[in-house]
C-alpha cells in the first residue's frame, strides 16, 4: 500500500522541523498513541490504542528516524503488531518552504498482515489519510501553542463521521446524477 498526504502548516521550515522531530510532541500528536518512549538515539518504543473500523486494537512496535537532511527530509522506519495483524512501513517527511509556511509532504508505503490485511486497500489507504490529516491538524494545533493530546476514541469517532459523510455524499450525488434529466 503507498500513500501520499501533502499539508501546508502556516510556520516556518525550521520550527515545523524541530516539531515534528521532539517526541514530546509526537507523542501528542499522533492518533492514538500511548506510548512514545526513546530507546537510543532517533530510535523509540511505541504503544498505540486505535479505535477505528476494521483497525481496532492495541498495538507495539518501534520507530527510527533515518537519513536525515536538516531541515528538508528525514525518514521514519516503523513495525507494529497487534491483536488485529502486523505493519510494516516507511515514510518519507519532506519539508520544504512556502510563503511564510511550510509545506509537508508524507510519502509511505507500507505491508501488512492478518485481520486488517483482509480488510482491503482502500480501507487501509482511507484509514492512513485519515490519520495522516489528523496528524498535521494536532501538528497545526501544537505550533499554534495549543498542546491537546490525540485520543483513539475522538480520532475513531470523527473517521466514522467523515467516512459515513463521505458515503451520503456518494449516495445522494449519485441519486441526483441518475434522476436528472437528460443524463
Amino acid at each position: 500500500m503507498r500513500v501520499e498526504v501533502a499539508h501546508v502548516l502556516a510556520q516556518p521550515r525550521d520550527r515545523v522541523w524541530d516539531a515534528l522531530l521532539d517526541p514530546a510532541v509526537l507523542a501528542r500528536v499522533m492518533p492514538g498513541v500511548q506510548k512514545f518512549e526513546v530507546i537510543g538515539p532517533d530510535t523509540y518504543s511505541v504503544s498505540m490504542k486505535l479505535g477505528v473500523p476494521a483497525v481496532r486494537g492495541s498495538y507495539s512496535g518501534s520507530v527510527q528516524i533515518v537519513d536525515k537532511q536538516p531541515p528538508n527530509s528525514y525518514r521514519l522506519r516503523g513495525e507494529g503488531k497487534g491483536g488485529p495483524g502486523w505493519a510494516r512501513g516507511e515514510v518519507l517527511m519532506t519539508l520544504v518552504a512556502e510563503g511564510s509556511g511550510t509545506r509537508v509532504i508524507a510519502n509511505g508505503q507500507a505491508q501488512i498482515g492478518g485481520t486488517i490485511a483482509g480488510v482491503g486497500q482502500r480501507m487501509m489507504e482511507g484509514v492512513a489519510k485519515a490519520m495522516a490529516r489528523e496528524f498535521f491538524a494536532s501538528v497545526e494545533r501544537e505550533l499554534q501553542g495549543r498542546q491537546r493530546k490525540v485520543t483513539a476514541f475522538g480520532f475513531g469517532v470523527r473517521l466514522v463521521l467523515r467516512m459515513a459523510w463521505s458515503f451520503i455524499r456518494r449516495l445522494f450525488g449519485r441519486r441526483a446524477a441518475t434522476t436528472s434529466p437528460g443524463v
